[in-house]
């Protein structure tokens, strides 16, 4: 089978505008809206290739949700919500999956339109059942079009004015860190890192990595073990960066506030949740 990817983040918002004008302070290129048709809900999106966040809403319409958790969650908080895990041989994982047990839909068609109310592009999806993936939900996702096909506007998508250049990693927050990275290695065959902290395990996806933490976790006190309603899911965010001088130059020239901390592997720059439309952002240098 191909290897798989941390295909994309969705991140839950009230306000697709507001949320634009944030993510625009923090340095990042933010698509122009898209709708999706059939699943009452729209997007902008922030592209790194192939990894990419999507910021995803509601649309004030009567039109049922694909995501029908999505108005709950959104109705708690705004956020880190759940991710796409990218493959090129989408049926065949299907088909894998339920050979182990997994509860996985079968493979529907999806597509984004674009304001002029074109197809901007499509996809096929699986969607996975989230009792089988402990500390996120998720689904597989196969795209019909290439990455420069998929993405044109804003000119030059991926160069972003913080210096970020991808996704290093995706924190959930679990009750057992190596009993539920068991459980995603058995799924999706992905490999464990071999040097990491107690209380902390490190699967790696072809672009980036996916860390389970729990309440073991120590890093000298910086990290949060949970969200901050006490759930266990997706936690922080890592983004991957050439410099963090520059980018830390870039967050204090435009009012953001950041933080420097010393970790396990090194430096790494945070930033409050309340800037990022209630995500926690990390960033390390490459």
């Amino acid at each position: 089978m191909d290897d798989l990817t941390l295909d994309h983040v969705l991140i839950a918002v009230r306000d697709l505008d507001a949320t634009r004008d944030s993510y625009s302070a923090l340095g990042f290129q933010v698509t122009p809206e898209g709708r999706h048709p059939g699943r009452g809900t729209s997007n902008r999106l922030v592209v790194f290739g192939p990894d990419y966040l999507e910021l995803i809403s509601v649309r004030e319409s009567e039109e049922k949700l694909f995501r029908p958790n999505l108005a709950p969650f959104l109705e708690k908080r705004e956020g880190l919500f759940l991710f796409a895990i990218g493959t090129t041989g989408l049926h065949a994982h299907v088909k894998n999956l339920r050979a182990k047990g997994v509860s996985i839909s079968k493979p529907i068609v999806g597509g984004r339109q674009a304001e002029d109310g074109s197809t901007a592009y499509s996809w096929t999806q699986a969607e996975i059942d989230p009792k089988d993936t402990p500390g996120c939900q998720t689904f597989l996702i196969q795209h019909d079009h290439l990455f420069d096909q998929r993405y044109t506007e804003p000119c030059n998508p991926t160069d972003h004015q913080n210096g970020v250049i991808g996704i290093h990693s995706l924190t959930l927050s679990t009750a057992d860190a190596q009993e539920s990275a068991d459980v995603w290695k058995g799924l999706f065959g992905l490999q464990q890192t071999s040097a990491q902290p107690d209380g902390m395990v490190r699967l790696k996806f072809a672009n980036c990595y996916l860390e389970f933490i729990d309440e073991k976790y120590d890093e000298g006190g910086l990290t949060p073990h949970r969200r901050e309603d006490d759930s266990f899911g997706p936690l922080y965010i890592t983004y991957r960066v050439g410099s963090l001088d520059e980018c830390r130059s870039f967050l204090s020239l435009h009012g953001v506030p950041s933080k420097t901390e010393i970790g396990w592997e090194g430096a790494s720059v945070s930033v409050p949740p309340e800037y990022a439309s209630g995500v926690s952002m990390r960033l390390v240098e490459v």
